[in-house]
Order: structure tokens, then C-alpha cells, then sequence
């Protein structure tokens, strides 16, 4: 057994030497990295610049098709911009069915006007956890806002006349004071009213969760959860006004899937 007598004769050497070796490694470590030394990367030089998705979306109250461009402006930020299309059905909506003829398309009894959304946003995704790997996930969140322009579309129904059983069908535009139940054929063909249109403008803004995924790290394949608001200064018109349920304020539950590429330099 050997003894020291003065132990702090070996500290201070053995301090100075671990600084060093410590002082050393971070000097070495960022060129280290730049060669490509990192565990489970494929492409650690790829700079992403732009992004473009197209997909599906469905809501609490309809469905329809959304565009989305997006530009990179730092590590995990992607400023977007992005056109959406959907159907806006009234929460109370019921379908209803002629009595009598089976084969008669079904109807929404009391709804005089078929609502559309088209909103122009302009917002941020934030990526949490980036996808390092071929078939990782990648994790982040986005939100989105700016003008809605909601278009409604005047409802048409198949009429029967005279009575039960109808002679003849003519197609008119559905007016609840005028046609009951036992008028009602069916609905018309989705095309009657579209030269009717009336702009109803407004606001949205959005929030969601993105989970980003796919074999490619090139590859966009995302889907979105959240919920999103849209406001109008007044009330629109879908059901007639005798049924006193009209709204101001969309509140509605979405999910996007979405399907694109991003465009990189080396």
C-alpha cells in the first residue's frame, strides 16, 4: 500500500489536465458534428426552405379540401399561407324522407340555404421534435388566421304536384311557407342555385397539433388536430327564420390530412 503525504501536490495537475481535455472536446466537437457524425441522421447539411401541402379536411359540421404554403424562416418556424374550401352544415340539421316514394333523395326539412366557407389564412407552425430519420415523427403545433368569406347557396327541392301521388315533379327553390312535408319529392341536383350565391365576409382563426410523418424526410405527410372559430358581424341564414336558430359564431372541432413535398438546398 503506498501512502500520499500531501495529496494536493496531484490535484492541481490533474484539475488543469481535466479542463484541458474538457476545453479540447468542445473546440473539437462542432467540426466533429459537421462531418456527419450524428447518430441516426440522415442529412444533417439539408436546408429546407419552402414546403407545399394539399389534403383533406373534416370538421364537427362538414368537409372539404385545403392548400398550404409554407416558407422556413429558422429552426423549427415555418411562416404559411393557405387556402381552405369547406361545407358548413347547421347543428341542428335533420334529414328528412318523402313518406311514400322510397327512391326520392333525402332532404334537410326548414333549410333554405346550403352554407360554404372559403377562408384565406396566414400563420405559423412550430416544430417541437424534428423528424431525424426515415420513418420518424416529427411533433409541433400551428395556428392560422384571417378573412372568411362564407357563400350561401339557395336550397332546391324536387316539388310534387298535385298531391299524393304526384302526377308531375317541377324543381323549385325551397320556400317553407309555401312547401310541406307532403310536397317535398326530394332534394335537387347539387348545381341549382349555384349563379344565387350571396358573400357573407368575415374571420377565423385556427389552432392545432401537427404529427408529421413518413418514410422520406422530404415527404410531407401531416396530420392536424385542433379547433378553429369562425365570426360574422351577422347572423347567416341556413335554416328558415321561423326555426330561430341561426348563428353568428362557427365553433368547430377538425382534422387535416395533408399530403406535399418540401424544397431544400445544399
Amino acid at each position: 500500500m503506498v501512502f500520499i503525504d500531501n495529496p494536493s501536490r496531484f490535484a492541481g495537475p490533474l484539475l488543469k489536465k481535466g479542463v484541458a481535455g474538457l476545453w479540447i472536446f468542445l473546440m473539437c466537437a462542432p467540426a466533429v458534428m459537421s462531418q456527419g457524425f450524428v447518430p441516426d441522421s440522415d442529412d444533417p447539411q439539408t436546408v429546407f426552405t419552402h414546403r407545399y401541402e394539399a389534403g383533406l379536411t373534416l370538421h364537427t359540421r362538414g368537409m372539404g379540401g385545403i392548400l398550404e404554403r409554407g416558407k422556413y424562416r429558422g429552426l423549427g418556424e415555418v411562416r404559411t399561407w393557405s387556402l381552405e374550401l369547406t361545407t358548413m352544415k347547421h347543428a341542428k340539421e335533420v334529414r328528412s324522407f318523402n313518406p311514400v316514394y322510397d327512391q326520392a333523395k333525402s332532404y334537410v326539412f326548414g333549410k333554405v340555404n346550403a352554407l360554404y366557407m372559403l377562408r384565406l389564412g396566414w400563420g405559423k407552425r412550430t416544430v417541437a421534435t424534428p423528424k431525424l430519420r426515415n420513418g420518424g415523427v416529427s411533433i409541433g403545433w400551428h395556428y392560422s388566421l384571417g378573412p372568411v368569406l362564407g357563400l350561401t347557396k339557395p336550397v332546391y327541392l324536387e316539388i310534387g304536384y298535385p298531391n299524393i301521388p304526384y302526377r308531375y315533379l317541377l324543381t323549385e327553390r325551397y320556400n317553407p311557407d309555401e312547401h310541406g312535408t307532403d310536397d317535398i319529392y326530394g332534394r335537387a341536383g347539387a348545381m341549382n342555385g349555384i349563379l344565387e350565391l350571396t358573400p357573407h365576409l368575415g374571420a377565423f382563426f385556427r389552432a392545432a397539433a401537427d404529427f408529421e410523418y413518413g418514410g422520406d424526410r422530404e415527404v410531407l405527410r401531416t396530420l392536424s388536430v385542433g379547433a378553429q372559430l369562425d365570426a360574422f358581424p351577422t347572423r347567416i341564414t341556413i335554416m328558415a327564420e321561423e326555426f330561430n336558430q341561426n348563428d353568428r359564431f362557427y365553433l368547430t372541432l377538425f382534422a387535416h390530412w395533408t399530403f406535399g413535398r418540401k424544397k431544400f438546398k445544399t
